[in-house]
């Protein structure tokens, strides 16, 4: 029984690692922000948040967060992307899921994708880890 619980415990774990290595992607094939999207300013980077009017995750969790940060450092370029609306956007970047955001850096290649909900703390360690470079 104990060694049961054990091994349970062990795949669980292994699951949970797994879901956080894939959940967040570092990107090494550099997307390109298009040209029509136009940027409060240019020197700073730019995150895309691809969500819908069905989403509830994407409505009480993601854009409170997304709110959030904006309002408390303002060091980002924030543009709303509704994923049914914008099909041609939904597929140059092959989102699967909402809500999602991608962060581009300021010369408008991205630098990560977070497919499902992403916290605070991830957004906002991905936004310094993008202006230190």
């Amino acid at each position: 029984m104990l060694e049961r619980i054990l091994v349970l415990g062990i795949v669980l774990i292994a699951i949970t690692i797994l879901q956080r290595k894939f959940k967040t992607v570092k990107v090494t094939t550099k997307l390109q922000l298009p040209d029509n999207i136009k940027l409060e300013n240019t020197s700073l980077p730019t995150v895309l948040y691809f969500w819908t009017e069905q989403c509830v995750q994407c409505k009480t969790s993601q854009r409170p967060v997304l709110n959030n940060l904006k309002k408390e450092n303002n060091n980002f370029n924030l543009v709303d992307v509704n994923a049914i609306d914008q099909k041609d956007m939904t597929s140059l970047f092959n989102i699967r899921t909402v809500p999602s955001t991608i962060i581009f850096s300021s010369d408008r290649k991205s630098r990560f994708v977070n497919s499902g909900f992403a916290n605070e703390a991830e957004l906002s360690t991905q936004l310094n880890s993008v202006l230190r470079t």
